[in-house]
């Protein structure tokens, strides 16, 4: 991702340990701009909350969040586990959740780090390691931004799951997935993979149509029996499955997809679905606009 960002850089940092109130929200971290995070490294007091605790950050003063998502899922690990090895270009999760992102994250005024603990009073400890550009001006206007979803269950063969609709100029960065399947019918990547929509009402619109689910996440046949793997731009880091007694096995899966070399600009929209069978479905889609 090419960023204009002003060539004098500033290293910075803000390590916290930070007690968190339960259905409260707290402010860890005010960082005053021009500025760029760079990575942030953070774990949790309490091993399994990955969806106990809501993160969501804002850049120059806006009302809403640009990112909002269960901190687990935010660092790619999904279904409110407490960890598994990630290891890609812009995630990172080390041994008893060790949590890092790589994105850059650039803002013109200020940034501003939220966290909501959602069950019982826990804290989280946190490094922010951001490049201050002082007596300079912050030329570029995208910010990055992070969203995730859920679907519990899905719909057959029907309308495709929805990662992302956002409408103006910007470029999607990544996605991760993940999958629980409870419909045995037939496997959960032949309800299809990934269908990107750009500029749908552009003088040049684009479809990026998928084929099979695992398919995306350079993986093949099926999504069947699968050994976790971890890699630069896709992978499949959690995998597992169970034989429940029905016509497949009880699976769970957790993909990733970033679009570094193949970089997806739009002008005007971009709309990302994912095809689905009938099970339980999340999502963190990252993006700049």
């Amino acid at each position: 991702m090419n960023l204009n960002l002003p060539e004098v850089a500033v290293p910075d940092r803000v390590s916290l340990v930070q007690p968190i109130k339960v259905n409260e929200r707290t402010t860890i971290a005010n960082l005053e701009g021009p500025g760029c995070i760079r990575h942030i490294w953070a774990t949790a007091g309490r091993e399994g909350n990955g969806r106990q605790i809501i993160v969501r950050i804002y850049f120059d003063e806006e009302p809403i969040p640009y990112i909002e998502a269960p901190f687990g899922d935010f660092f790619g690990v999904m279904h409110g586990l407490p960890w598994y090895p990630v290891n890609n270009r812009y995630l990172s999760v080390q041994g008893f959740s060790g949590y890092n992102c790589y994105f850059d994250m650039p803002f013109a005024r200020s940034a501003r780090i939220e966290v909501e603990c959602g069950m019982g009073d826990s804290s989280i400890i946190m490094f922010v390691n951001w490049h201050r550009f002082p007596d300079q001006e912050l030329e570029e206007p995208r910010r990055f931004c992070a969203r995730w979803r859920r679907e519990a269950p899905t719909e057959r063969y029907g309308e495709d799951f929805l990662l992302l609709d956002a409408n103006g100029p910007g470029q999607l960065v990544g996605l991760v997935y993940g999958v629980r399947l409870y419909d045995d019918t037939d496997r959960w990547s032949h309800g299809g993979g990934d269908n990107i929509y750009i500029d749908g009402d552009g003088d040049h619109p684009a479809y990026l149509r998928g084929i099979g689910g695992e398919d995306t996440f350079g993986s093949s046949y099926g999504g069947a029996l699968h050994t976790p793997e971890t890699h630069l731009y896709a992978g499949l880091p959690y995998y597992t499955h169970a034989d429940v007694g029905q016509a497949r096995p009880a699976q769970r899966l957790v993909g990733y997809r970033f679009f570094e070399r193949d970089s997806i600009e739009f002008r005007k929209s971009i709309h990302v679905r994912f095809g689905s069978m009938q099970n339980d479905i999340c999502a963190t889609s990252y993006w700049y606009q």
